[in-house]
């Protein structure tokens, strides 16, 4: 073990490198002198907080300390050794060589930390030693050493994984290190989404493996993407993207497990091409920055020596050629920034010397992926609602506010709850340790029910919600203090504002309002208008609006809130977890108290936040509970109690509080019972190999299913979550119809012999097709609003989201198979029967989820269904609004000349009205037309409308700030100077049109009449310049947005050779003036524009004696 590096983990999280050295000196009784610590780092570990280290041992035999057996302290377990420690967590602390896992290398300072990056190693290597240059002394690692000192914002992370060979008996493929990849990086605090921008350094199989885990983690659904959207791009060295020289591994892995994923390798792996592509399409979508680098040296291949040991000292090959490295990109001229060579083979290409020239190479891509942290320029402008400013003697409507807070979906999933068994449940009330009823009567404001994934917790929290005892406990015997219980169920599996804070901000307040109206009056100071509408409420309005109520003084309040499932709350739990705790703050008075009964899985997030609420765990209290739901659901299969008897106590226990399991196992008992021979043995069998987990359940379901329907399970499950709202039957039936075409003419065949059969009700054919094909995880519900689909629990929809589904439903095909049930929607989206979800929802899900467009299909619709469905004559206009970007590199790959040569006007199309105020995503649609080839010239109504937007007051609205930080303005200025840069004329006429009847305009007597023809209008054409200098408007009544971006417009349209024809020196004077004022620079504009600016027309006789006339007219009459 000597020149070994040692990693030492569970270090007390106080320690230095001087009291880490006091320490394991003191425990391996070795002189201090022969430690010496190169790193030591805080843990990611969020379940053991504490540091780790590198070290080396010196001058010491440190083999015959850890293995001779003469210290009882040390205890070896597996490829690693345990030193017990006095007064240390767990009172040992874990010294290895095998790296696996995360391993932080350096801590940066809190002020400047920005980013992190994580390290991934390569085929048969080792997570540190692969970074080291090939001397013997190993105390240099540039990753560890120098990395930091240049970098100082990022912290570097190693990431180990067993990627041995020789002997190895491990199956696992390259799906299988992805996930457990993603599994670590989830479990140590990337799924946050407070989380550090990430990168990574990867080599080799390294590259592939994080290729997978960007695919797999794009495949899930929004709620997931945190980590995602943290990768923010990585340095890829030696990746065998399309395949590598790997005949001489064949021979060191024949007749192992681990075969398969050197077949993977290989140069025509069709897994490799498709990974690529799907690869390609989602990285784009996520604006990752990628650097490849590829080596120009043979490498030494593998042999077997005469001993039977395995050397690299075979024939020197080629072993990753430039071609593959680079994605293809080797030799283009397009993207040649992306690439870089080092003169290294394979294996050198990533062991860096001190002082390595190219070291720096590498240090400069890293910081253009993750820069240094910048402090935001834009202050915060938020203003606070007084807690209460109520209008004495406004009037208002009542009825309106009830009406315009009403939400249709809004009661639907406590009405779905499944109501409680019999008498289960009771013992909330009857018994004192829940310490239910004791919060009741307390002034402990939360109350936090948690237990595992269908344990009983939504019906539990409609059972207290509803039941009277719950009233009675909060009340007193006076009747003074009677609560207004409001309850909000989250349905993550419901339309969006079932499952969003503004649905329970909607529901909330409407519960409140409808029994205490007096309240309403603190809502009005929010509105200018006397009767509201659904639309007047933003998320701030209602914000704003609960907490009016909750702090007034003046009129009694009690209210007592029930909150379910917070986990299936969509979007940032941090929110929600604060939303509970400001409520808690709230000051009880004896006219006001609050109180929240909420209930969750036990994340860390809500442990964390709420460890010190009253509350209790669920399945601690069942036992009883889910013996009488056991017998109950024998009696729901039409069996007798005899029949299940005996199994009824081993149910219960291999249950372990869970409902749900206990009633997919009966209906897998009662099947089982009516086959006759079955003895009670044979079903007690069956009974002990049922899986005891949920996941494990489902999957063993699945498995259950003849091959050859696999197809429809995945397009029916896939569907069912994917689907955005309440999904009828029909609408699935007909959705896996479309799912296998490939094209539109196929789909409309499906659909018709679909009709053809004359199905009526299908509502009846989903559930038939469910037991079927999904062993009856898809269900039917039948409520007030009509009857809609959704999967049986939110554990499936947890299960089909996993990256592992895909695999366990359609096996070996699920390597080719990049559908998901976006791709499914999108294309029965546009069969002729089929109104609404066709403005691209689906299909721009479908290129994020999967990396690929639906290019074949889009192509394949006849002109008239397209513009009967999407107003669109072409699929590339259709592209072109719709944001589908994949589309349209795609389309360019197959014909480089489509966008040059389109006279469509694209640009236009893409300022979709729904997303014109929200987000930036159609800018980058913009640029990848004007990338493809597209001319700005052939459509100028892109360039105009910016302009005059540019003057108006929305300049200052920020775009959704959950989507980005910007302002209109900001996207305004952002896309001005996008269409100049790809030639946009800064000159462009733009014609101002007035009837001869309208009273002329300031600026229509500064612009000569053109004539325009016969009509009876006359058109005036100015450049930009004079636009955004004579349609003003009141300068006073502007604010400093404004200014700024027609400022910043002007700035920007002169640098580019804009002039003015038509602006005269009195108004250009005025705006100049108005720009000094609010401390812009003018003296540029002065300079340039001024010369340009006409001087004030002497006004002629005729002119004043035409006025004369007119006033001495108004006078006399």
């Amino acid at each position: 073990m000597d020149h070994m590096v040692f990693r030492l983990r569970q270090l007390p999280r106080d320690v230095n490198t001087l009291s880490t050295i006091a320490l394991l000196s003191k425990a391996l009784d070795i002189d201090p002198s022969a430690i010496r610590i190169f790193s030591l780092a805080r843990s990611l570990d969020l379940w053991i907080p504490g540091k780790v280290a590198t070290l080396m041992f010196d001058g010491i035999k440190v083999e015959d300390i850890l293995e001779g057996g003469k210290l009882s302290n040390i205890t070896k377990q597996g490829d690693e050794w345990r030193i017990r420690v006095e007064h240390i967590h767990d009172n040992s602390l874990i010294l290895d060589v095998h790296f696996r896992g995360l391993t932080p290398l350096y801590d940066p300072p809190s002020a400047s930390y920005a980013a992190d990056c994580i390290a991934i190693s390569g085929l048969a290597s080792h997570p540190f030693g692969s970074w080291q240059p090939k001397d013997r002394s190993k105390t240099f690692m540039w990753i560890r050493d120098t990395l930091p000192k240049s970098l100082p914002h990022i912290r570097p992370i190693l990431y180990g994984y067993d990627t041995s060979l020789v002997k190895s008996q491990s199956f696992q493929s390259i799906f299988d290190i992805a996930l457990g990849l993603i599994s670590h990086l989830r479990a140590n605090g990337w799924a946050s989404p407070t989380c550090k921008p990430l990168a990574f350094l990867a080599h080799s199989l390294g590259g592939i493996v994080l290729k997978q885990a960007f695919v797999s983690l794009a495949h899930r659904i929004e709620r997931d993407d945190p980590i995602l959207h943290a990768i923010k791009g990585a340095v890829l060295f030696g990746v065998p993207n399309l395949g590598m020289e790997q005949s001489h591994l064949e021979a060191v892995v024949d007749g192992q497990p681990n075969k398969q994923l050197i077949a993977d390798l290989s140069l025509n792996s069709e897994y490799l091409q498709q990974l690529d592509e799907q690869f390609s399409g989602i990285s784009y979508l996520q604006n990752a920055i990628l650097y490849w680098c590829y080596e120009t040296r043979k490498s030494p291949t593998v042999i077997q020596g005469s001993d039977g040991r395995w050397s690299r000292t075979g024939p020197e090959e080629i072993l990753v050629t430039p071609h593959s490295a680079t994605r293809g990109l080797y030799r283009e001229t397009i993207k040649s920034d992306s690439i870089f060579p080092i003169n290294e083979d394979h294996s050198n290409i990533v062991k860096f010397s001190e002082n390595d020239p190219n070291y720096a190479i590498v240090a400069q891509k890293l910081e253009h992926i993750l820069p240094r942290r910048e402090s935001d320029p834009k202050a915060n402008t938020t203003q606070e609602t007084p807690e209460s400013n109520v209008v004495s003697g406004q009037e208002y409507d009542f009825e309106s506010i009830i009406d315009s807070l009403y939400i249709p979906e809004g009661d639907r999933r406590i009405m779905e709850v499944e109501e409680k068994f019999g008498h289960t449940f009771d013992w909330i009330y009857d018994k004192p340790e829940p310490g239910f009823v004791r919060w009741l009567r307390s002034g402990n404001p939360l109350f936090w029910i948690n237990g595992k994934p269908g344990s009983g917790k939504s019906t539990l929290m409609k059972f207290i919600f509803k039941d009277r005892r719950t009233s009675d406990l909060l009340s007193d015997w006076k009747g003074h203090n009677t609560y207004i219980r409001a309850a909000f169920f989250f349905h993550y599996r419901g339309s969006p504002i079932q499952k969003s804070f503004e649905g329970l901000l909607r529901s909330v307040l409407s519960q409140i309002l409808s029994e205490n109206p007096p309240l309403s009056r603190f809502l009005w100071p929010l509105f200018d208008k006397k009767v509201l509408t659904s639309g007047d409420w933003t998320l701030e309005m209602l914000k704003k609006g609960l907490h009016n109520l909750l702090v007034q003084e003046e009129v009694p309040l009690n209210l007592c809130l029930f909150l379910d499932a917070l986990d299936e709350y969509d979007g940032r739990l941090e929110l929600i977890c604060q939303f509970l705790t400001d409520l808690a703050t709230i000051r009880s008075t004896p006219y006001k108290r609050i109180k929240v009964c909420f209930s969750s899985r036990p994340w860390d997030i809500f442990i964390h936040a709420f460890r010190n609420c009253y509350g209790f765990r669920i399945q601690d209290f069942t036992q009883a509970d889910i013996r009488d739901y056991c017998l109950g659901s024998i009696k729901n299969e039409r069996l007798p109690y005899v029949a299940l008897e005996s199994l009824i106590p081993d149910i219960v226990m291999r249950s372990r509080g869970v409902f749900l399991w206990v009633k997919l196992v009966v209906k897998d008992l009662a099947q089982a019972m009516r086959t006759p021979t079955l003895s009670k043995v044979e079903l007690k069998k069956q009974l002990e190999s049922l899986p005891t987990e949920l996941d494990s359940y489902y999957s063993e379901i699945i498995n259950r299913i003849p091959y050859v329907h696999r197809w429809k399970t995945y397009a029916m499950l896939e569907t069912a979550v994917r689907f955005q709202g309440s999904l009828s039957p029909k609408d699935l039936i007909c959705t896996v119809a479309c799912s296998e075409p490939k094209i539109y003419q196929e789909a409309l065949d499906a659909l018709q012999r679909l009709y053809d059969q004359g199905v009526s009700d299908f509502a009846d054919l989903v559930r038939r097709e469910s037991r079927m094909y999904c062993g009856g995880l898809v269900e039917v519900v039948t409520g007030r609003d009509g009857t809609y689909i959704q999967v049986l629990h939110q554990t499936v929809e947890d299960f089909v989201t996993n990256p592992k589904f895909k695999q366990i439903v359609l096996e070996d095909r699920a390597r080719i198979t990049v559908e998901n049930g976006n791709t499914f929607l999108a294309k029965y989206s546009m069969m002729p029967d089929r109104s609404g979800f066709c403005d691209g929802y689906y299909a721009r899900a479908a290129e994020r989820t999967s990396g690929r467009s639906i290019k074949t299909f889009l192509d394949s619709i006849p002109e008239t269904v397209l513009q009967e469905k999407a107003s669109f004559t072409t699929a590339l206009a259709y592209a072109a609004s719709a944001d589908l970007r994949l589309y349209i590199i795609e389309s360019v790959d197959e014909s480089p000349n489509i966008l040059r040569e389109c006279r469509e006007p694209l640009l236009t199309y893409t300022l979709n009205p729904d997303n014109l105020l929200t987000d930036d995503e159609f800018v980058k649609t913009i640029k990848v037309l004007l990338d493809g080839g597209f001319q700005p010239k052939h459509d100028p109504d892109m360039f105009t409308s910016m302009v005059k937007r540019a003057g108006r007051r929305e300049v200052f609205y920020p775009l959704d700030p959950k989507k980005s930080n910007k302002t209109i303005g900001d996207l305004d200025i952002e896309l001005l100077q996008l269409l100049l840069d790809y030639g946009q004329d800064p000159n462009l006429d733009i014609e101002i049109e007035n009837s001869h009847r309208a009273r002329p305009s300031l600026l229509g007597r500064m612009l000569k009449r053109i004539p325009s023809g016969d009509d009876c209008r006359d058109v005036k054409t100015i450049t930009p310049l004079d636009y955004l200098f004579l349609v003003k408007g009141g300068w006073d009544s502007k604010s400093i947005e404004e200014v700024r971006v027609m400022y910043q417009a002007i700035c920007l349209i002169l640098g580019r050779g804009g002039v003015i024809k038509a602006t005269q020196q009195e108004c250009l004077r005025e705006a100049l003036d108005e720009f000094s004022k609010r401390g812009l620079s003018i003296e540029d504009l002065e300079a340039q524009l001024l010369p340009l600016s006409l001087s004030p027309p002497e006004p002629s006789r005729q002119s004043l004696g035409s006025k004369l006339k007119k006033t001495t007219s108004r006078l006399l009459h």
